[in-house]
């Protein structure tokens, strides 16, 4: 297997493939592999930060609504906004809200909450697997065609059956060993139970060894997600290239694996390798891109509010003025999310197709090795038959 052909044509494929570029961008939005970060352009919307003091050495600084919080050491503490808006908010504070408008405004924020989270949890993960299908099947049908498949035809063989049972291997590869963990942890924290014997002695040996064991489950839980990874992006590709079922790419995904285990390590170490730097590399490319950061956050703002307004608008006539805003603020979240990040997820996208395409690649040399070998197999035997006849 020629890996520098395979590194060659992955980085090829980054500039001279577009198309791909929007899948990759998912993948950076939707997998652990993508940046995100949390950038404070350090300014206020209206006037300096108020300081609010906890203790002598502790004080919290909340800008734009001018608020002051007074904490007695006995009492209920106090909550004051100097806005009309946030009057009732204020009100809350104090408990001096009727009984049935607390309920109504914090049920209404817990269940908007939710259905945002959980919207965003199912949408990402159909995204996240039709972009991974997306990805391997535009590859490999450029490679097998020598064209290259557009967008629209990405999202026709993203939105497959092979995107399904990708999720399908995930979860038979990952549950497993997300259960032993779980019960690792569990049994880790047993020993903590001899607090209640009142002793120090026993206290300080309960906390030693709780803390060892997570230590060891914690680096047992990385060595098992690296090895794991080896075999999932393996598996991925029969089943999408392949077009194989979930347990016959898992079958074929370990047998292949087994049998070049060494081309398919050095593919490994290179897509290990590309994640480490791209971690290193971000950081000054966060740095570079600041301008253009602070201009997308800003029109992450100017987007977002949008649909923030119009549903906290619509939601003021049915709930308290601050809950329906903050109800309106949730609905504005994922569009700012989505054009604030915008300017990462592309270059993190671009790192996305890197390493998918290489994967890829080394996927159709190992099996064009296979497939060699079976044919020099075949023919041997038909020279063999041959001679049997004659």
């Amino acid at each position: 297997m020629n890996v520098q052909k395979i590194v060659t044509q992955s980085w090829n494929l980054v500039w001279r493939h577009r198309a791909l570029w929007l899948f990759g961008a998912v993948l950076a939005l939707t997998t652990v592999n993508g940046i995100y970060f949390a950038f404070d352009p350090k300014w206020d919307l209206r006037g300096e930060p108020v300081a609010i003091q906890l203790t002598d050495n502790t004080t919290i600084y909340l800008p734009r609504l001018d608020p002051t919080i007074d904490l007695p050491a006995s009492g209920v503490p106090l909550f004051h906004i100097d806005d009309p808006d946030l009057e009732e908010l204020q009100r809350f504070f104090a408990g001096e809200l009727t009984d049935d408008w607390i309920p109504r405004g914090v049920g209404a924020v817990l269940i908007a909450l939710g259905t945002i989270a959980a919207s965003m949890a199912i949408v990402g993960i159909i995204a996240r697997y039709v972009a991974e299908a997306a990805l391997i099947r535009m590859v490999d049908e450029g490679q097998e065609t020598g064209e290259k498949p557009g967008i629209l035809r990405g999202l026709r063989l993203g939105f497959s059956r092979s995107a399904w049972r990708i999720f399908l291997i995930d979860i038979l590869l990952n549950l497993p060993v997300l259960l032993v963990l779980g019960l690792g942890f569990v049994l880790a924290l047993l020993p903590l139970v001899l607090w209640a014997v009142g002793s120090a002695a026993a206290s300080i040996t309960g906390t030693v060894l709780t803390a060892g064991s997570l230590f060891l489950i914690i680096f047992l839980s990385v060595i098992v997600s690296a090895v794991l990874s080896l075999f999932a992006q393996v598996i991925r590709r029969a089943c999408a290239v392949e077009g194989l079922g979930v347990f016959d790419s898992i079958g074929r995904g370990l047998g292949m694996v087994r049998r070049h285990f060494r081309q398919v390590a050095l593919i490994w170490f290179i897509w290990i390798g590309t994640r480490l730097a791209w971690m290193v590399v971000s950081i000054p490319v966060i740095i570079i891109l600041s301008p253009i950061l602070l201009l997308f956050l800003v029109a992450g703002v100017a987007v977002g509010a949008v649909p923030a307004l119009l549903v906290g608008g619509l939601l003021t006539s049915t709930l308290a003025a601050p809950f329906a805003w903050v109800v309106g603020a949730l609905a504005g979240l994922p569009i700012f999310l989505l054009v604030t990040l915008a300017p990462m997820l592309f270059v993190g996208g671009l790192v996305e197709v890197f390493k998918s395409s290489t994967w890829t690649l080394a996927y159709r040399e190992v099996r064009a090795l296979e497939l060699a070998a079976v044919d020099k197999v075949s023919a041997a035997c038909a020279a063999l038959e041959s001679a049997s006849a004659r």
